[in-house]
């Protein structure tokens, strides 16, 4: 890990404050550098390449980056699209490697059954959260199966069973939150600002998941989910966090690092990035930008 760079972010969880750097923020850092053209340091590559396990799917945090303070957790379908996407992108992966694990590590973990007391807009098929053996039940998120279908999407793989009730429970999911903010923030148990779903269909969307287009649009209409990307660059915007909110992830770098990455897409200046990636405001003045 000596050369890779985590975002840095803060966990709230009973009045308590902890710091954290793990793989699933940095990854959304790489996302929003990627998505405004902008060169992606090396550094934080590696740290996405670290999230990947023996079993090829890719989890929250490097294995020797874990802190002691959290359980040990499994692969996730969401950290899996996440990074393997990334990783795809910058050509640390190739298509092949991305195909294989879309199936051993999303595709083959839907959802067969619900509790009898559950959301309407669930669907059975669509795909699990967690990349575990044996549990009766999962969760679902909807921001999370988002970024599942833009990954899908963009390798070519939307025909796998799972997509078409994927797809249907976002619709589903959308129509049924309109806009009610509480509705809509209930729709994803891991993401507590419902802005992370608009910008998760946005970036599937533009992935090549097309039926995805209409559902952005529709969620960046409520009042819920409009100005999302301006909104995700608050130093108190809260970024995902354990089911339903017991502990939540904050990121003021990251929200530092998505309007930079904002400001340098919109103005397209072709420079690239420093090698120190930590204070992007002070870079925005550094001579390697003049």
């Amino acid at each position: 890990m000596r050369s890779a760079y985590l975002i840095e972010s803060q966990v709230g969880q009973g009045g308590q404050q902890r710091r954290d750097r793990n793989g699933f923020v940095t990854a959304l850092g790489v996302r929003a550098l990627r998505r405004h053209g902008l060169p992606v340091p090396g550094a934080m590559l590696d740290t996405l390449q670290a999230c990947r396990s023996a079993r090829g799917g890719f989890r929250f945090w490097p294995e020797d980056a874990q802190p002691d303070w959290a359980p040990v957790l499994p692969d996730d379908v969401d950290d899996t699209a996440i990074m393997a996407l990334e990783l795809l992108h910058a050509g640390r992966i190739g298509l092949d490697d991305a195909r294989r694990t879309a199936c051993m590590t999303i595709a083959r973990r839907r959802i067969a059954r619900f509790p009898a007391l559950r959301p309407p807009w669930l669907r059975v098929g669509t795909f699990s959260t967690w990349s575990r053996e044996g549990a009766a039940f999962d969760m679902v998120d909807c921001t999370a199966t988002a970024n599942v279908l833009g990954f899908l999407a963009a390798i070519g793989m939307s025909h796998l069973p799972g997509v078409r009730e994927a797809t249907q429970m976002l619709d589903a999911a959308l129509h049924w939150a309109g806009d009610d903010e509480l509705r809509a923030s209930s729709l994803s148990p891991f993401y507590p600002d419902p802005v992370e779903l608009v910008l998760a269909l946005e970036h599937a969307a533009k992935s090549g998941a097309q039926d995805l287009h209409e559902l952005h649009s529709a969620a960046a209409a409520t009042g819920w989910g409009a100005n999302a990307e301006l909104r995700s660059t608050h130093p108190e915007h809260r970024v995902c966090s354990s089911p339903y909110g017991v502990a939540v992830w904050r990121s003021p770098e990251l929200a530092r690092l998505r309007g930079w990455a904002r400001e340098m897409g919109e103005a397209r200046i072709p420079k690239p990035l420093p090698h120190w990636i930590g204070d992007f405001e002070s870079e925005l003045t550094c001579s390697v930008f003049d």
